[in-house]
């Protein structure tokens, strides 16, 4: 077996061959871009395992590529990297597909261990058989208002891609 491979762009030369070294001292083969528009190009002639992204570049944005890419129904997983850590941009890069959100400046140890967490995620997913929409039962049962009402907020809240923390007393239907 090969070893896996690791794009990483960012318009911050710095952040690239730290980042790059720090993969290939883990074992991975990497890749380095500047812009976004170069690693679509080269997309065309490959795909990685996992790619790191930052989200203010000139030209596209991160997280238009995170569109881009999950506009093509890629399982690719997707580190986005960003100085600005506002909830609008982490909301807004999880919603759009990004397996993990990595804030700069970054721990190497803590970038190596989402890659290899998210390489693990992506073989596993890989073999494990999809579940048959026939046979699937609602989850979720209830029609008052209060329960129509809990159900809009369940999608708002998943819809985020944020975690949620549910709390009630034992018994009640958490």
């Amino acid at each position: 077996m090969s070893e896996a491979t690791v794009w990483i762009v960012d318009d911050d030369r710095s952040v690239r061959v730290v980042l790059s070294a720090a993969m290939r001292d883990a074992g991975f083969a990497t890749r380095e871009f500047v812009d976004a528009e170069s690693l679509i190009e080269a997309l065309d002639t490959g795909v990685p395992d996992v790619l790191f992204t930052d989200v203010r570049m000139p030209g596209a944005s991160g997280l238009d590529l995170l569109e881009r890419i999950a506009s093509s129904n890629t399982s690719l997983p997707i580190i986005v990297m960003s100085a600005f850590t506002d909830v609008t941009t982490t909301a807004a890069a999880y919603r759009q597909g990004a397996f993990d959100y990595l804030p700069k400046p970054f721990d190497l140890d803590t970038a190596v261990d989402m890659a290899e967490r998210a390489l693990a995620q992506a073989v596993s997913e890989a073999t494990l058989p999809r579940k048959s929409a026939v046979n699937a039962e609602p989850e979720l049962i209830g029609s008052t208002a209060s329960m129509r009402e809990l159900f809009r907020s369940i999608g708002r809240v998943a819809a985020s891609g944020l975690n949620a923390l549910i709390t009630g007393e034992t018994g009640t239907g958490k």
